[in-house]
């Protein structure tokens, strides 16, 4: 065989290969939002939930927003800044000069992660565990510095049932508790900063199920790893409308940020942390790797071609665009408690709209979201009453499960 076709035969099965790989991830993702039609059902109208004239749009990159910024002297904390589209936001933030304190269950690996991106600091967090929250909380609050913007990033996803030692659904305690406990614990530094922000991840998942607030652990209510992960991210929200009422007078400000669909995060092989074996989390890691090398995402979209631009599917790097616009966007001063995608201000749709963007109504309303702030506080045995007169942590006492 010659050897220019010896170099045609070797590509062509590279082509194969790719295909063959890229069928395969699309197939894993159960995904059939390509043939969804177009949107074009009703818009709801909403002061708070009103579009800004963004320059910004679905295909934006963190790195493109950070583009002659100076975020020096800074201080950002984030959960899950070590993976996916945590990490990308870890690399925009302090590419523009912040400096990055990025919490993580597993140490070594966000070392590995993150070894190469100057202006980080790596501390052990396990979300799941509240000493663990306030260890790390006593251990930042003492050295006194202010913190500019937290960004809870970290989540799992669509898990079989399981609970924590406390019995609580453990996506919930994960994606809401953890960060609720976080979030307290850190508002003295948030003060601090004379100007601070909160961001918390949801997504666009919150559309297939408010709070349960009835049976929030499913104790009696028939069990799904989706519905669980939807609750949690409509939570999020929820929390987030309260959060930016309670503390917009301290000049802290709460956003809700959907990232967009990002096939190739590492939030798939999250879940599986724990509960499945090591080698099943390796494997389903090296799979997220191997799409975003290859670019699997771009060649999905060719392929796929969805009608609504909210079913394109996202690259990590434009997945962490939303959250760095919405910790660092001058666009956004005097706005808060909004929920956020494609670097903007979401519009809102029926509650139970097919429509792939958009906030429900029940992840804003605020008497949910004042229900769900006493859930948690007794959940994690935390108030914020004092919260206006002290400069020390929120008061803790005694849980009781809900």
């Amino acid at each position: 065989m010659t050897f220019p076709k010896l170099a045609a035969t070797l590509c062509l099965s590279l082509v194969f290969l790719y295909g063959i790989f890229a069928a395969g991830f699309q197939y894993g993702l159960h995904d059939p939002s390509a043939g969804a039609p177009l949107y074009d059902g009703p818009i709801i109208s909403d002061a708070r939930q009103k579009p800004l004239r963004s320059r910004f749009n679905h295909e934006t990159t963190a790195a493109e927003l950070v583009e002659g910024l100076d975020l020096r002297g800074k201080v950002i904390v984030v959960t899950g800044g070590h993976s996916g589209t945590g990490l990308e936001a870890v690399k925009a933030l302090t590419s523009a000069g912040a400096t990055v304190i990025a919490l993580a269950r597993d140490v070594k690996r966000a070392e590995e992660n993150l070894r190469r991106i100057a202006h980080v600091e790596i501390e052990a967090v396990d979300l799941l565990q509240p000493e663990s929250i306030d260890a790390f909380a006593k251990k930042f609050l003492a050295q006194g510095r202010p913190l500019h913007i937290l960004i809870n990033s970290a989540a799992i996803m669509g898990i079989p049932l399981e609970r924590d030692r406390r019995g609580y659904e453990r996506q919930f305690a994960t994606n809401v508790l953890g960060h609720f406990a976080l979030t307290a614990r850190l508002l003295p530094a948030l003060k601090r900063a004379n100007g601070a922000r909160i961001v918390n991840l949801s997504s666009r998942g919150h559309r297939v199920s408010g709070v349960l607030f009835d049976d929030i652990h499913f104790k009696h209510t028939e069990y799904s790893g989706m519905r669980a992960y939807a609750q949690s991210k409509a939570a999020l929200v929820l929390l987030t409308v309260k959060l930016d009422a309670l503390l917009r007078e301290h000049k802290i400000r709460a956003y809700a940020v959907h990232p967009g669909p990002v096939p190739s995060s590492d939030l798939f092989a999250a879940g599986r942390v724990g509960s499945d074996s090591r080698a099943k989390v390796w494997l389903a890691r090296l799979h997220a790797r191997l799409a975003r090398v290859l670019h699997v995402t771009e060649a999905l979209n060719i392929v796929r071609r969805p009608k609504n631009v909210g079913d394109l599917y996202k690259t990590v790097q434009q997945g962490a665009a939303t959250t760095v616009w919405a910790a660092t966007s001058e666009d956004l001063e005097g706005f808060g408690g909004v929920y956020l995608e494609d670097c903007n201000i979401a519009v809102v749709v029926p509650n139970g709209s097919t429509a792939p963007f958009g906030v429900r109504p029940w992840a804003f309303d605020e008497a949910a979201a004042e229900r769900l702030w006493r859930f948690c506080e007794e959940m994690t045995g935390i108030r914020f009453a004092a919260l206006a007169q002290s400069s020390e942590a929120p008061k803790v006492i005694q849980s009781s499960e809900k």
